[in-house]
């Protein structure tokens, strides 16, 4: 069920009460999606949108830090003319999307096997989150669908907030364990509960 996972042994834990007691955190690890990165380059970029409009029904986000969702796809765009394409079914678009971008129209990157996403639910998630992270989460600026990057501790890692108290955290697999573990300190006060995936 976990193969392959590099959280594969600390998702055997089962959670730890918080000081009073409750358990008011769910932490857990997200699976069955995949992710590809695309990007054009300056003197294609109108060509470029074009392509990714026919094939994935919809303009990609005008601005860095708002996730816009579209079918089971959702298009981040993470910096100037290069975009995430999380697609929450698993299906690996990156071949459809090769096919549809030539080589000198722009890039197509698959990142799923680098890439893990850890999440954290629960009233008290923003604020073990401001533990460490170097941003303003505030839920009147950093709000559901909003997206950053940032970096606990020089781990660079992307935060999405994907609901009212959800936040998914997109880290390289070489430090997924490391992420995990500052995490679960973090929680601990408010206690936590460890969701396996199927």
């Amino acid at each position: 069920m976990l193969k392959g996972s590099p959280l594969h042994g600390v998702l055997q834990g089962r959670g730890r009460d918080g000081a009073d007691g409750q358990r008011r955190l769910r932490i857990g690890e997200s699976r069955g999606w995949s992710l590809t990165q695309i990007a054009a380059f300056p003197t294609t970029t109108t060509e470029f949108q074009l392509r990714m409009r026919q094939l994935l029904g919809a303009e990609l986000p005008p601005r860095v830090g708002q996730a816009v969702t579209v079918g089971p796809h959702v298009l981040l765009k993470t910096a100037p003319e290069v975009f995430w394409v999380i697609t929450r079914t698993g299906e690996d678009i990156a071949p459809a999307l090769q096919s549809a971008v030539a080589p000198e129209i722009g890039s197509i990157t698959a990142l799923s096997h680098s890439r893990t996403c850890i999440w954290i639910e629960g009233p008290p998630a923003r604020e073990v989150l401001a533990t460490a992270v170097t941003l303003d989460l505030h839920p009147d600026f950093f709000r559901p669908a909003f997206f950053a990057l940032t970096a606990v501790h020089h781990t660079p890692l992307l935060i999405h907030r994907t609901g009212e108290n959800r936040y998914e955290l997109y880290v390289t697999r070489t430090f997924a364990v490391w992420t995990w573990d500052w995490l679960a300190d973090a929680a601990l006060r408010f206690g936590y509960e460890v969701l396996v995936p199927d």
